[in-house]
Formats: structure tokens, sequence, C-alpha cells
């Protein structure tokens, strides 16, 4: 007879598909699969080993999207029937391993690992401008989508929040109809960062997940004011070194990146990147920064080559030196596949939907 400890061990070693065809197992084995100490646990052996890049590809033909990951050779990670819907203003958010996506105005929640696939209630009537962000509280292991929505484009924001696993329902956030979202966000650390338009110009607004409060409108530095203008969605947002980043593109090879220092004290730093020949072959078509690995800080562009082939290109800016991952197979023109979206530093969620 294995007692439950070593069964708990057994179970952390165990990939994420595995777990959950194990919840079928019995009471016991889905008792402590979805203990708050096995996620705990599950979550914190994920987040030390080496992150990896999750990309999702759409055959043109179907809608159904094929994950890859960008180990040495990329490794097939599964395929999910995940209907995206092209025309959105919005790219699909990935956060500690859950995709969140828009398709005919309604949001849908992914895990790539298992391809299973949720579909969020709708909070009300369907509005003409709405904006959405994915966040993880890392605390009480919850994920949450802040929604927007608002009828008029000078109207103000009706702002919800909706919890993952919370009986399904959305909440009402009084304090945040002041804002108008402007650019994409990314989660780190428990709080949503994103750009926005207040009644002091525009922020990087900080969304505390757990508290569910916006607890700080971070000023961009002046230079980046002074050099390219107030508005937020010519910047991308990223992760870089653990901390929120601004990377804003002067040419093809050269690229400005403020990295927030300091949250309280809006401290900045900036970091120049010039991307050369030897970097980056400009012989590549359309470079895309997907942003940082956080450990080892290197760059990653995807591209593709005259000859429709995928690129991963791994630039290391302490030593501008890279390394190129090419994905066999997977063509990238209009003719056939092409990348839907990039994720950098994926974990495998233990999240069951």
């Amino acid at each position: 007879m294995i007692s439950q400890d070593l069964l708990v061990e057994i179970l952390l070693r165990l990939p994420v598909k595995s777990l959950a065809r194990y919840l079928c197992v019995s009471k016991s084995w889905a008792s402590i699969i979805r203990s708050r100490y096995f996620i705990k646990s599950y979550q914190s052996r994920c987040l030390s080993r080496q992150h990896r890049v999750m990309l999702a590809f759409r055959d043109m033909s179907s809608i159904r999207c094929h994950f890859f990951s960008s180990s040495q050779p990329p490794s097939f990670v599964t395929n999910a029937t995940w209907c995206i819907d092209y025309n959105s203003f919005r790219k699909p958010d990935c956060v500690n391993g859950l995709i969140c996506v828009e398709h005919m105005h309604r949001l849908w929640i992914c895990n790539p690992i298992t391809g299973k696939t949720i579909l969020l209630p709708q909070s009300g009537p369907s509005k003409p401008f709405t904006l959405w962000y994915m966040g993880y509280d890392p605390i009480n292991y919850q994920y949450k989508v802040l929604f927007f929505s608002k009828e008029g484009v000078n109207d103000p924001c009706k702002v919800e929040v909706f919890t993952l696993g919370d009986q399904g329902s959305w909440k009402m956030i009084e304090d945040g109809n002041f804002q108008t979202p402007q650019s994409r966000g990314i989660c780190l650390n428990g709080f949503v960062y994103y750009g926005a338009r207040t009644m002091h110009g525009s922020r990087i607004v900080r969304f505390d997940v757990r508290t569910e409060k916006f607890v700080n409108f971070i000023e961009r530095p002046v230079e980046a004011q002074n050099i390219y203008g107030h508005y937020l969605g010519f910047f991308n947002i990223m992760n870089y070194q653990g901390k929120p980043a601004l990377l804003c593109t002067k040419s093809i090879t050269k690229h400005d990146l403020w990295v927030l220092k300091d949250v309280e004290k809006q401290e900045w730093s900036k970091v120049s990147i010039f991307i050369t020949r030897e970097m980056c072959s400009f012989d590549l078509i359309w470079p895309c920064f997907v942003g940082f690995v956080q450990s080892s800080g290197e760059l990653i562009v995807t591209a593709r080559d005259r000859f429709d082939q995928f690129h991963l290109v791994y630039i290391d800016l302490t030593t501008n030196r890279s390394r190129k991952v090419r994905f066999e197979g997977i063509r990238c023109s209009y003719r056939s596949s092409i990348v839907v979206v990039a994720f950098t530093d994926y974990v495998e969620s233990i999240m069951s939907l």
C-alpha cells in the first residue's frame, strides 16, 4: 500500500496530460490533484524548470490550431480545436499556461497542454468597444480576466472581473471607469500592466489581480514621451528580467527598451538595442519581437525566410550572438499555415477547464 505522501511525490513528477487522466482514477486521486497544496507544489516545480516558447499555428484550411514548444528540435505539444476570430483587434493572451482569446465577440480560455477549452459567459449585451486582459494571482492560484467595455468612443468604460472557477460570475469594478486602455498588457507577479488614457494623460496602469484594485498609474520616462509622443499604443509592454518594460522600434536595426526599475518611485532605465546583420539576417521576412527569455535575457524574434520556413531567433544582447531554431515542415505564407502568436516563458498549467 503506497502512502499518501509517496503518492503525492509520484504525481508531482508527472506531466499535466497524465494528471488530467488520473483525475478519473478515484475521488481520492482527484482530491489530491485539485488540492491547494498540490497545485502550489506543482506550479513551483514548473516555474523552477526551464521555460519554453509556445507557438500556435493555424492551418488555413480549418480552425484547428497546432501548438509547438521551442525545444531542440521543436517539440509538438498538442492539437486543439481552437476557434479564433482573426478580425479581432486583440491577439490572444497567455498567462501561467492558459490562453485567453476572443472569437465572435466572446472570450474563450484554452489550456493547450490538455487541449481543453471553455467559453466565458457574457456579462451583458455586446458592446462595440471592448478590451480585456488576463491575470494570475500566485497567492490564491486564481486566473482572472479584466474586461473593459463601452458603447461609444467617448463614453466611460464599464470594468468587470471574471474569476475562473468562482461560480462563473462577473464582478463590477467601480474605480476603473475613468480610463481607456490603449495597449496590450502583461502579467507579472500577480499584477497586470497595460497602457491606458486617463484623466491625467497616458499612463501605465498596474492592476492587482488578488485585490482587484488599480494600485498605480505610472508615467513613462520623459525622454520616451519627447521622442515618441504620448500615445501608448506605439509601445510594446514586455517582461524584461522580471520587470515591465516598454519596447519601441526606431528602425529595423535600432530599438529602445525602457525598464521600470522601481514601481513606487517610477524610476526607469534605458537599454539601447542594435540588431546587426550577423545577429539576425536581414534576409528574414516579417521580423517580429516576441519578448525575452527570463533565464538568459535573450531577445526572441520570429521571422520567415524566402522559402517560407518559420524561424525563431534567440539574440544574446550581451555577447551580440544569436542562435536560430527552424521549424521543419512549418510554412508561414499566405497560402499555408501561419503563426498565430508566440509566448515566451510558457509553463504548463495544472488548471482543469
